[in-house]
């Protein structure tokens, strides 16, 4: 929808996030983290809000790094584990200006067409000078957007 929100697609109040410059869909995140542990972007970094991007991407290493958390295997350009990971993996909680966005293993682990299932974090191959995450539709799915041109922002809010 251009110019309005239908609130019919969410729940609680939406979240107003600053964009870092206008014209681009970056946002402030102060931290990722797991199990209560920052385990990415511990002195904050920047995301870009991307309808255009399937999943969610960042800096190679940290991404290695949330692979290895997960317990994830390695196999052509995906990261497979049990299906059956998906009930007791944590929720990998993205802040962003002060609120907490989990992302669930629900969200974050997908099957694939042979039954096997991987997770949906990938290597950013854009270098930037400044540890850059993309949010593409595996978190968007959860979170309904408003993209805020006029304000230079971005609303968050739980998708229903």
């Amino acid at each position: 929808m251009f110019g309005g929100v239908d609130h019919r697609y969410y729940k609680g109040e939406l979240n107003w996030i600053p964009l870092i410059q206008a014209g681009n869909w970056i946002v402030n995140v102060d931290r990722i983290s797991m199990r209560r542990k920052i385990i990415a972007c511990s002195g904050g970094c920047e995301a870009l809000v991307d309808t255009g991007t399937a999943l969610i991407k960042g800096p190679r290493r940290l991404v290695n790094n949330i692979q290895k958390l997960i317990g994830t295997t390695p196999q052509d350009s995906k990261h497979y584990v049990s299906c059956s990971a998906v009930k007791t993996l944590p929720s990998i909680i993205f802040t962003i200006n002060g609120i907490n966005y989990p992302v669930p293993a629900r969200a974050y682990i997908l099957k694939d067409s042979r039954g096997n299932c991987y997770t949906t974090f990938k290597e950013n191959t854009v270098r930037t000078s400044r540890e850059t995450w993309i949010l593409g539709d595996v978190f968007l799915r959860l979170y309904f957007s408003v993209f805020d041109r006029g304000n230079d922002r971005i609303g968050l809010a739980r998708a229903v």
